[in-house]
């Protein structure tokens, strides 16, 4: 991102690093980076431990959010404990949900500890609402409903937990409230800020006073770390992100016992689980492929990643200027509207599919104006002027110029690449028959583009299998 602003200084003297440097840096990593499966992990970590710019607190500091991505790469094949500590005491996470300098409660001024942090890091990053199963499934109380793994109470309790941290300072006595912003070190402790009472955390673990921040910070983060339902929560969410929907049970279970032990006395082996999911048998044999619910729709930017990287393409100067994708692609890195991202993992489209009990988590923002806009930004980078704008991205099609004259072959190819080989009989039909019926004197440029264009936009390529 500093790279990008430096190479492109605005011409305003006065300008600052902004946001569209670190959407450029997104799309230039997500397109050139040789460690494509740690960024590609990293993408689901920030769909699950969300932050966004979208927040007053970080829309004008698009280093913090660098940092803080910066920050899910180094974890992604981490241990999950260390990447809960690191999120945590993330000043960026901690401005987002508004632990960062969260003072101990008073009650003769009739003030609390925030509580956000505390309901969030439950809800969405470690156990989940309700009690689950070793495979993901609920645990049933006697009236057969699900178990609820904490109420308010405990949110109260673990939000003392989350006082007195603040930003890091190397001054020896640095005021709490009034301290230098700093988004670039973990946040330290001020002890004097710090609820030093008993505190009852989820499964009422009794934490004794007086410990200390630190202490406690600890045996809580172990406590969510160690919980029966982490491992499950959180390896339906990466299976989810990464190859389909709606994973069985099973596959479930056998990722969370993974999470649960790598085979070398490790709990939490992030690479370990990454490795489990995408070398399952539902993850790779063909026989998955006709289940009912198998599969997830492609998030747009990852249809846009997968054209693009494709065919290689770059701008007259190098650079990926995409900096407002959510204009057309319906969402951008580090940009959801909530902390529940921009779709959630249970969301349930209504109509076939929720009649199916099937869950449809990226059709969230698959709506009646981005199933237009997206495909017409793919186009948009299909067809890109002969000559472009020096930042327009233009794809190398060379490559496919031998096949113009082939619509059959040019076409199973594409198939190929965007859709697994799994373009169904009347759309091959479709992109075939147009291709081939194009006038005598079109191109073999514009031909490759039209297979393309009809390739990229149809529903199986939409759909990864």
């Amino acid at each position: 991102m500093r790279a990008d602003y430096r190479a492109f200084p605005p011409n305003n003297p006065r300008a600052r690093i902004n946001n569209a440097n670190r959407q450029v840096a997104w799309w230039q990593t997500a397109l050139t980076a040789p460690d494509q499966l740690r960024q590609r992990v990293a993408f689901a970590l920030s769909e699950i431990f969300v932050v966004s710019d979208v927040n007053d607190a970080l829309a004008n500091n698009p280093e913090a959010a660098a940092a803080y991505y910066d920050l899910l790469a180094r974890d992604a094949f981490g241990n999950f404990r260390q990447l809960l500590q690191d999120v945590t005491l993330s000043p960026i996470m901690g401005a987002y949900l508004s632990h960062l300098k969260s003072p101990k409660g008073d009650e003769k001024r009739g003030t609390s500890a925030d509580e956000n942090y505390a309901r969030e890091v439950m809800q969405l990053f470690t156990i989940g609402l309700n009690e689950l199963q070793p495979d993901g499934t609920y645990r049933l109380g006697r009236d057969g409903l699900p178990i609820a793994t904490y109420d308010q109470g405990t949110v109260v309790e673990t939000a003392k937990i989350f006082t007195g941290w603040g930003f890091y300072s190397p001054e020896p006595k640095p005021n709490f409230f009034g301290v230098r912003q700093n988004y670039f070190q973990p946040m330290m402790l001020y002890p004097e800020q710090h609820d030093d009472g008993p505190k009852t955390l989820v499964g009422g673990i009794k934490i004794p006073a007086k410990l200390g921040g630190a202490n406690d910070l600890r045996l809580t983060l172990d406590a969510f770390f160690r919980h029966p339902n982490t491992g499950p929560f959180i390896c339906r969410q990466l299976i989810q992100r990464l190859v389909t929907s709606n994973p069985s049970p099973g596959y479930v279970y056998r990722v969370a016992q993974v999470f649960a032990h790598n085979g070398h006395g490790e709990r939490g082996d992030l690479g370990a689980v990454v490795r489990a999911i995408l070398l399952d048998y539902e993850a790779r044999s063909p026989d998955v492929l006709h289940n009912i619910g198998y599969g997830k729709m492609k998030e747009p930017l990852l249809q846009a990643t997968a054209l693009l990287r494709a065919f290689d393409a770059t701008s007259a100067n190098g650079r990926y200027y995409l900096p407002n994708p959510e204009g057309s692609l319906g969402q951008a890195a580090l940009r959801s509207p909530t902390v529940f991202n921009f779709f959630e993992p249970d969301y349930v489209l209504p109509g076939p599919l929720a009649a199916a009990g099937l869950h449809a988590p990226e059709y969230q923002i698959f709506t009646d104006t981005t199933a237009i806009s997206i495909p017409n930004q793919l186009r948009n980078f299909i067809h890109t002027p002969a000559q472009p704008k020096e930042n327009a991205l233009v794809l190398k099609l060379d490559p496919l110029l031998a096949l113009a004259k082939t619509p059959d072959q040019l076409i199973d190819y594409l198939d190929l690449v965007f859709c697994a080989g799994a373009m169904s009989e009347p759309s091959r039909a479709i992109a075939v028959n147009t291709v081939a019926h194009l006038p005598p004197n079109t191109s073999d440029l514009e031909r490759v583009r039209c297979a393309l264009d009809l390739v990229v936009t149809s529903p199986e390529a939409a759909i990864q299998r």
